[in-house]
């Protein structure tokens, strides 16, 4: 079964490259600039999995994922961000559809990121 995946991230370039990354690894990829066009997105179109950034223009990334976790609670999220200090907040880190992992930007290798949503998706 192929895997629809959402990639929110203001930065075309991460976007771009990470969409890349994931279509060759057989996933089904969509993008989003900003958490507001996310959910404009989502309203018509669902995915399995919401990658998100955090810092982005307009709602951050942390909102974002309360909201769509609560009006789609089956949707999973990974965070994926170029903050390095980031630790996931308690609210968060409870919740069972948001990973515990946070992958901080520029991946070296997609091969982490792409097991932890493999592992997320089973």
């Amino acid at each position: 079964m192929q895997h629809s995946i959402l990639i929110l991230d203001d930065d075309v370039h991460v976007r771009e490259s990470l969409a890349i990354a994931l279509e060759d690894e057989g996933f089904i990829v969509f993008e989003a600039d900003s958490a507001e066009a996310a959910f404009e997105f989502l309203e018509v179109r669902r995915v399995d999995m919401v990658i998100v950034d955090l810092r982005l223009p307009g709602m951050n990334g942390t909102d974002f994922i309360n909201a769509a976790a609560v009006r789609w609670p089956d949707m999973k999220f990974v965070i994926y961000t170029g903050s390095p200090e980031f630790k996931i907040p308690l609210g968060l880190s409870r919740k069972t559809n948001v990973s515990n992992s946070v992958f901080i930007k520029p991946l070296p290798s997609s091969d982490p990121l792409v097991d932890e949503m493999r592992r997320m998706l089973a």
